[in-house]
């Protein structure tokens, strides 16, 4: 794990090393990632030239695995947003200043969303979303956001969101109506939105998601001048008004991606510490490059590949669902949830699975067995040098916490952390776009 030092400098907060990143804070595009997580926003964006100086994640696990994969990096650390007070705040600022960042370029942040999301539902609590703390957090991210002032501001969350009710007979849509009106409230941001799918930029799955996007108004001027912004009445989405990229529809196929992970002699092992392989595919090769440039061939070590060690009926079932095209037999199934094989085809739509913190929803396609942690990353397209903290799964239960009992505290093991997470290559486009805008 990454070494912390300096934590003396603001209390309640941690910095990572300084010994290597200050030229590229100096120099290059930023960003203060809020709910941060394992940090999949993040590297998207770092890829499109933006640097990390801040980040937020409450959950101990994700904040491991966030800084872990930015080791020498100059990064603020805060636990939780709430501490992240404003006089905190304007102290990161000035050390921010005294180090040569006069401005903050972008602002991000995906406020968590058990209370909207589809997996949430599975599990029923006695609790109205009004009730629920993690709910509410959206306004600490606009609170942030009043303080810093960015240049744009991002906000990501879930489907869901956008038909959420505060109480059961409450209208629907109500919390989606009152999350937006407080964003446009902010002071100097003309704010534009647009329900995106992962699918449509290249992301092999199809993960439907709501992005928010404000752009404070000397950069909006900027940008129509420039032609980068087309149109700005409220009207029209931030795909239609230039604040988002527009799709490419170019998603891999399954077997593109994960076809040099498969392993014909797997049952009866662990896992596979190297890869069996060479890259097959362009994905692949991608994934397979780490920060230093360097290709991962047949023979190098790869890390979280364990595969999990099912009990016999279970890999029956599994065989003859692969065998079957996705059939469940009758003896096996559930009300609990429906498990679905890796297709190794995507059909006229396009991709049509969601990755979950749920790593049981599916089956591999050849093998009768569940996707393994680095086969889960690969479908939110980290790369294969990224490293996960935590352990590897955990219960139903200590995932999802207990709001009914007054419980909030959830294992986000490391299944849940890639489910939970941006996909980094709609990061990075999201990312190649703002740059864009942001340079005018």
């Amino acid at each position: 794990m990454i070494q912390v030092v300096n934590s003396q400098a603001v209390t309640g907060c941690r910095y990572a090393s300084r010994a290597k990143a200050s030229a590229a804070r100096t120099y290059g595009l930023n960003v203060i990632d809020l709910f941060a997580g394992c940090g999949g926003l993040s590297l998207g964006l770092e890829e499109a030239g933006f640097t990390p100086v801040l980040f937020s994640e409450l959950n101990r696990q994700a904040a491991d695995t966030y800084l872990a994969n930015r080791e020498g990096m100059e990064i603020i650390e805060e636990s939780d947003i709430y501490k992240l007070t404003n006089q905190k705040l304007e102290k990161h600022l000035q050390n921010l200043k005294r180090s040569g960042i006069k401005g903050i370029d972008l602002v991000c942040g995906g406020p968590p969303c058990q209370g909207f999301s589809g997996i949430g539902h599975r599990r029923t609590f006695q609790l109205d979303k009004k009730d629920i703390p993690s709910n509410h957090l959206f306004l600490e991210m606009i609170r942030v956001i009043k303080k810093v002032k960015p240049k744009i501001f991002l906000f990501e969350n879930v489907k869901g969101l956008l038909n959420s009710r505060w109480t059961p007979d409450g209208e629907k849509g109500q919390i989606w109506k009152a999350v937006l009106a407080a964003f446009r409230k902010i002071p100097g941001y003309t704010v534009r939105w647009e329900l995106v799918h992962a699918k449509n930029y290249g992301v092999p799955q199809n993960r439907p998601r709501v992005l928010m996007v404000g752009i404070r108004k000397d950069v909006l001027n900027a940008g129509r001048k420039k032609g980068i912004i087309s149109q700005s009445e409220e009207r029209f989405t931030a795909i239609q008004s230039g604040f988002l990229p527009k799709g490419s529809n170019d998603a891999p196929s399954l077997k593109d991606l994960l076809s040099d992970l498969e392993d014909p002699e797997f049952e009866g092992k662990d896992g596979n510490p190297v890869y069996l392989k060479d890259p097959q595919s362009e994905i692949q090769i991608q994934l397979r490059t780490t920060r230093q440039g360097k290709r991962m061939k047949k023979g190098d070590p790869v890390t979280e590949h364990e595969y999990s060690q099912h009990a016999e009926y279970i890999r029956k079932k599994f065989t003859h669902m692969i065998k079957h095209d996705g059939e469940i037999p009758l003896q096996f199934r559930t009300k609990k949830f429906a498990q679905r094989v890796f297709p190794m085809k995507w059909g006229d739509g396009g991709p049509n699975i969601t990755a979950t913190s749920l790593p049981e929803d599916y089956v591999h396609y050849r093998e009768p067995r569940s996707p393994t942690v680095r086969e889960w990353a690969r479908l939110q397209t980290f790369p294969d040098w990224y490293v996960f903290k935590g352990p590897r799964t955990t219960g139903g239960r200590r995932r999802a916490g207990d709001p009914s009992k007054n419980i909030w505290d959830r294992d986000v093991p490391r299944y849940t952390q890639i489910g939970n997470a941006v996909p980094v290559l709609l990061a990075k486009k999201i990312g190649v776009h703002l740059s864009k805008i942001l340079a005018g």
